[in-house]
């Protein structure tokens, strides 16, 4: 068969529901799985952005199934008789496919390095693997049953789930922030919006992300200006939840110069007081390395407590006479004020903002709906004072 097939069965199964998602006839579509089916689908897309190495692996199932009809696609292994290598199908197509199309809920490699799902084991109803959600993992391996059992159409299945996925990931709207801003924006308001933004009380997690966001959209714009970032360049955004030494960072936020050397670098840390010992733990990432300046910024309030000045100064001055780099420990609001007062137009920073909050939504699954739908209520309160 030709080794281009599955993933022309992903991007013509995916046009399908592009298609019908853009002709609003999603939801009489929908009707053509019966109740039962739907609830099984909804469970896992409900569930995607915790559950990732499932929804990879029930992807794969179904266009293994589409691809081949005569292949039980819950015998997944080769070790098993009759079964054929998920991971490998995964691997080469599926999770590719996710990493163009879906990018937030694309596994880094397979789902079958997940250890629930990579045992031995088929995915009959009495699959042993250990999946966290019970109700995932029953209709996970209740629809397998239904296309291996009740000989139930798999492409019904695939192009439904692009559909949701589809919804689930299209990044939410917001109004461009010029027609909501009034004309003059000042640097106290923008200020505290930010606020509003970082420290509201959210369903979600994430909003340890966004002071990072703030920041980094700030040095998007220096960067560009003043004489201190010539030659210098921004380091891409990298995951919030990797730690440093599997990112291979030494902070959230980093500057390096033409020949990728550090110049400077931002750890942002949130509703975390600053102390001796996290000063220490920063030295730790950049000691070894060529750096100018170190930011140690925090979203708590006070920013450092009082009987910790004195240690965290003397901290500071011994890294700088042992290493040569200024390490600067502060209240990321007061830094944020600081940068605006440098941009002659704040304006700027709203839009690279927002931006931003879109740009990680639609490539990881830190940001969540309600921050962007968050920050877009602040924009629209602002422009009706």
């Amino acid at each position: 068969m030709d080794e281009k097939e599955p993933r022309k069965i992903l991007e013509d199964f995916y046009q399908m529901a592009s298609k019908k998602t853009e002709e609003n006839v999603v939801d009489p579509f929908l009707f053509s799985l019966n109740d039962g089916q739907r609830e099984w689908l909804n469970s896992i897309i409900d569930n995607a952005e915790s559950f990732k190495a499932v929804l990879t692996v029930f992807t794969t199932s179904l266009v293994k199934k589409i691809e081949d009809p005569n292949q039980d696609v819950r015998y997944h292994k080769v070790e098993l008789e009759g079964g054929y290598s998920g991971r490998t199908y995964d691997t080469k197509y599926v999770t590719p496919f996710f990493k163009d199309k879906f990018p937030r809920l694309a596994m880094k490699e397979t789902g079958w390095l997940t250890r629930s799902l990579e045992q031995p084991q088929p995915f009959t109803l009495d699959f042993p693997g250990k999946i966290r959600n019970s109700k995932v993992k029953e209709s996970f391996l209740q629809i397998l049953n239904d296309i291996e059992e009740n000989k139930a159409n798999p492409e019904l299945y695939l192009i439904h789930l692009f559909i949701y996925l589809i919804r689930a990931t299209n990044i939410p709207s917001t109004e461009p922030y010029h027609n909501i801003l009034p004309q003059k924006v000042t640097i106290d308001s923008i200020i505290e919006n930010l606020k509003l933004h970082f420290f509201s009380s959210y369903k979600v997690a994430g909003a340890s992300k966004l002071p990072v966001i703030a920041i980094y959209s700030i040095y998007e714009i220096l960067i560009n200006g003043p004489d201190r970032y010539k030659s210098k360049k921004l380091k891409p955004l990298k995951s919030h939840l990797a730690s440093d030494i599997r990112a291979k960072s030494i902070g959230d936020i980093e500057i390096v110069d033409e020949d990728e050397s550090y110049f400077e670098a931002i750890e942002i840390k949130h509703g975390k007081q600053i102390d001796s010992i996290m000063v220490s733990d920063a030295y730790e990432k950049f000691k070894d390395k060529e750096i100018s300046r170190y930011y140690l910024l925090t979203t708590a309030e006070p920013d450092i407590e009082s009987d910790e000045r004195e240690a965290i100064r003397s901290e500071i001055e011994r890294i700088k006479e042992e290493h040569g780099c200024e390490v600067i420990a502060n209240g990321i609001i007061p830094s944020l004020r600081y940068y605006l007062r440098l941009l002659s137009n704040p304006e700027i920073f709203i839009e690279r903002y927002t931006e931003n909050l879109k740009a990680e939504f639609s490539k990881s699954t830190e940001i969540k709906t309600e921050h962007i739908e968050k920050w877009e209520e602040l924009l629209s309160k602002q422009g009706l004072q």
